[in-house]
Parts: C-alpha cells; structure tokens; sequence
C-alpha cells in the first residue's frame, strides 16, 4: 500500500495484515540485549527502547520480592510496559558474612518467570538507602560498619545521608573494602555476591544486567559537598545584593524553611544552578574516577568471571540527581585489560523539591537542566541510557500531569530508556499515571533516529534508518486501542508498498512493521 497520504485501518478482532503476506511474528521476545554505541540492540539487531517501572518492596518482614505476585507483572504488560527495573536487597540475600539465603534467589526466579510470561525484560538492580538496614534498606547489619557512631535524621528521610556521621561512617569503611567480622572485606563480599548472582542468571536472556548500586554515596566527603556549594551560593548572593554572609548565615538560610524556600526560588535560574552544582565537581570527579571506578572495576571482573551476556548499569555519584555532570569512566573488566564492552549508564534524575510537601512547585528549567547534563555524559562516554528513576510522584495533583509530559518528552528527544519510580498498589488511579502510558517504538529494524509523541493530538513520530539486513519487524506500541478502534498510519518515503499487522497487547496494540529489503530512512506516523 503506498502510504504518501496514509490509510485509515480498524483493529480487526485478532490481527490486520495488509500489504505484501509474507510476515514474522511480532511477539518474539529477542534474548540478550546487547550495546552498540549508544543503543540497546536486540539479538534481531533491531535498536530497542526499554520503557516501565520499578518494582520492589523493602521490608524484611514481608520477606521483600517474596511478597509481591504475579499480577504485577500481568499489570505491566496491560500498560505496555516492556521492563522492570527489580529491587533486590543485599541484607535479604546475604544475611550472614558468605551464607545466602535461597528463598530469596527463588523468589527473585519466580518474578523473572513472570516477566518472561508477559514479555517483559529485567534489570537487577542491588537497592539501598542510607546505606543499609540498620538504618533503611540495603546492606546487611554484619557489613554496617559505623563505628558507633550516632545517628540522625532530618525533615526527609534522604537528609540523614548528610546529617548522619553513622551512614557516612558505614560508606567510608565500605569504599575502603575494611573487613567484616569474617576478616574479609565487605567489599569483596559485595562483589562475591553478585557473582553469585550472575552466575545464577548468566543464561537467562529475560535478565538484561545488573545495575550495580542504587546511589552510591561517597560518605563522610559530603560534608565537603554542602559546604562547597553553599560557598557558591553565597559567591552568588555577594555579587547580587552586595552582601556577604557569613558561613553560619549561608548555614541558617539553607536550614530553614523559609530560607531554603528562597533559595530554590533563585535556583530556577539556570545560569545560578550551573554555577552553584558546578562548584563540586573537583569532589565528584575525586569520588567517581577513586573509590567508585575501583569498585565497578572489582563488582565487574567478579561478574565477568561466570557472565559475558549481560549489561553492566552504572549509577553517578548521588549527588548528580540533581544535574551534577558526572565524571564517570567505563570501568575496565574486558580480558584485555580494556574498558567493558557491555556497559550502560543508569542515572537518576530528581528536582531538588522531591519528597518535600513543596514538590508540585518542581522547576521546569532545573529539570530540563539536570536530563540535559545527562544526556551529555551518556554522549560523552558513548554508551546507552536508561534512567533508572524519575518521577516519585504520590499526589493527584495535575501539575504532576504537566510534570510527567514535561520529562517523557526529555526522554523521546534523548532516545532514553527510562523506569519510573514506583510501582505502589493503585498507582494506575493517579492523573499523572496515563503520562506513562504513552505510544513508543519498543524495537526499530535498523537505527532509531528521533521519536515523539504529541499527546493532545494523539501522533506518534518515529523515523530511523533501515538497514535492508534485519528480517524482524519493527514494532511500536499503541495504547488504548482495541477492536474496531480506527487508527490512522502514514510510512514514508514512496515503495512499492509494505506490510504491516496489528497485534492485541494488553490494553493497546503493537504495530508490526515488516522491514524493506533496501536501506533507507523511515518516517512513521501514526494517529488515534
């Protein structure tokens, strides 16, 4: 069918093909992801984009994943999800210095079969938050080696990371490997155990890699951090009033509600963002190109040691989810002594609002910043992107509507792959929920150039660079068309036509693409 003009089709009650006959199946799940510069390429060679959402539940009591069913799964699939970035607990895996509890690895079996049923790729990710359980989630008490040291909280769970001399403790002995109760290092007991892990899973195309700590914190040198860049607001304020204030002043002002109120008010400009997280990057390149390239190196080669198949995600520094740029290096863990061929960048991205009760006033512009700083560093260090967290929105409000187009619309000018976080019981209730629920290309037969999705006018674009190699269609999904919905389709430039079919997924559809023998751009449009 020539589609200069495009043609107006009707989902037909199980598929519509048109076009040529000769057609592969678009349900065929692809094993083992692979990276090609900076995209994610599946076994067919088509570039894949990866979009879902976290899943993980921290409590030990409720035996963490053991508690979370099948039906989550089933739920993903409904809303096109194609993964799920998996939290996984080292206190619940490791609950004594090399004893591993296997229920645990049984459960995480059960939701990678799951994610198998319903099409759905895994990233492992080993979570924590303020270091470990003693304290939050994460690490074992056996490995929190705090020293005793006393413990403290603030207005929000993440300020104890900064005001807490214990969590900071607990991260300096760990970046210096010091030695658990056994006489081994916890670092070296990390690493041993994701080559546990790895080698559990080596063979299991569902599992696309392992995202090897959520945040890393780079300890007591945070204090440094904050003092840096308070330093540089008040270089800033100075320049602008004419008034110098002293350190205790800065101290007090960024302390208080009040004070901190103006403060991010002056910080939606740009110009004074980028100087004020500029001020630390000497500190961040010292932690991300020391102790944590060192231990990406160790985790990695242990990992490399029974596994060759899957991706390795690497987290910044915790302080650049806010738009630090990060000075991470591709660890090298090839046999040659070179940087690692299977390696992507997972960062997080957060406005400095998030978890506060001021949240639905999250700045645009730092926004756009912050994916900004990361869109270079993925481009700097030529690998994939996919943006491990976003989002943490727990309000109906409709600014979080605005605020979730805002970033999906980042993330299709970026080509990222990207996990919302969280997945909570009812979260398909909330307003800013159908943002998620956008139209993609899940997998495109050759180079994904550009994308985007107008969601007032309900057009998804999508153009890439056919091969004329790859013999799997492309695939794009559509959500919330069903039988007898008309869905209007437009494939540039002129052939001698082309096929295509229709497939029922979830509470959408997928548009199968059946490639051309000859290279070229393709320009897709497709509207409903």
């Amino acid at each position: 069918m020539m589609m200069k003009k495009g043609i107006k089709i009707w989902i037909a009650a199980g598929l519509l093909l048109a076009g040529i006959t000769a057609c592969t199946t678009g349900t065929h799940f692809s094993p083992f992801l692979r990276v090609e510069g900076n995209a994610f390429i599946d076994s067919a060679g088509r570039e894949v984009v990866l979009h879902g959402i976290n899943v993980i539940n921290k409590d030990p009591g409720t035996k963490y994943l053991c508690s979370i069913g099948e039906e989550v799964y089933e739920k993903m699939h409904s809303w096109g999800f194609n993964v799920v970035r998996l939290g996984i607990l080292w206190d619940g895996l490791e609950p004594e210095p090399g004893k591993y509890d296997e229920e645990m690895f049984r459960c995480i079996d059960r939701h990678i079969a799951w994610a198998r049923k319903y099409g759905i790729y895994v990233l492992l990710d080993m979570h924590q938050d303020l270091y470990g359980e003693k304290y939050s989630d994460g690490a074992p008490r056996w490995a929190t080696l705090d020293e005793d040291l006393p413990h403290q909280t603030g207005a929000i769970w993440s300020d104890a990371y900064l005001l807490s001399p214990a969590i900071q403790r607990a991260f300096d002995n760990f970046w210096r490997n010091a030695p658990a109760p056994d006489g081994k290092g916890i670092q070296d007991h990390y690493a041993d155990l994701w080559k546990k892990i790895a080698a559990r899973y080596a063979r299991e195309p569902v599992v696309i890699g392992y995202d090897l700590m959520n945040e890393p914190f780079p300890g007591s040198q945070a204090e440094q951090y904050v003092q840096a860049m308070i330093g540089a607001y008040g270089q800033w304020l100075a320049r602008t009033t004419g008034k110098m204030l002293s350190e205790k002043e800065l101290v007090a002002m960024w302390s208080s509600p009040e004070g901190k109120a103006k403060v991010f008010e002056s910080l939606q400009d740009t110009a004074v963002y980028k100087q004020v997280l500029h001020s630390i990057l000497p500190l961040t390149r010292m932690f991300e190109q020391g102790p944590l390239n060192d231990f990406y190196t160790r985790v990695g080669r242990a990992i490399r040691e029974v596994d060759t198949h899957h991706i390795l995600f690497l987290e910044h520094n915790y302080f650049c989810n806010p738009g630090v740029p990060s000075q991470l290096v591709i660890p090298r863990t090839a046999p040659d002594g070179g940087r690692d061929p299977l390696v992507a960048y997972a960062p997080h991205g957060y406005d400095l609002l998030v978890d506060t009760r001021d949240y639905d006033k999250a700045s645009a512009a730092r926004v756009a910043f912050l994916f900004g700083q990361i869109e270079k560093t993925a481009q700097r260090l030529n690998v994939p992107v996919l943006v491990g967290e976003w989002g943490a929105f727990h309000s109906r409000k409709d600014v979080f509507v605005e605020h979730a187009r805002l970033i999906t619309g980042m993330f299709a000018k970026m080509k990222a792959s990207e996990t919302f976080w969280a997945y909570y019981e009812g979260i398909e209730e909330y307003p800013f929920f159908r943002v998620l629920q956008h139209p993609y290309p899940k997998a495109v037969a050759g180079k994904l150039k550009s994308y985007s999705f107008d969601p007032e006018k309900r057009v998804l674009k999508v153009t890439w660079e056919e091969n004329g190699q790859i013999l799997e269609p492309s695939l794009f999904y559509v959500p919330g068309v069903t039988t007898g919905d008309a869905v209007n389709i437009e494939l540039l430039p002129e052939g001698d036509g082309f096929a295509f079919r229709f497939l029922p997924d979830g509470k959408g559809a997928v548009l199968n693409v059946i490639p051309q023998k000859e290279t070229g751009k393709r320009t897709l449009k497709i509207s409903y």
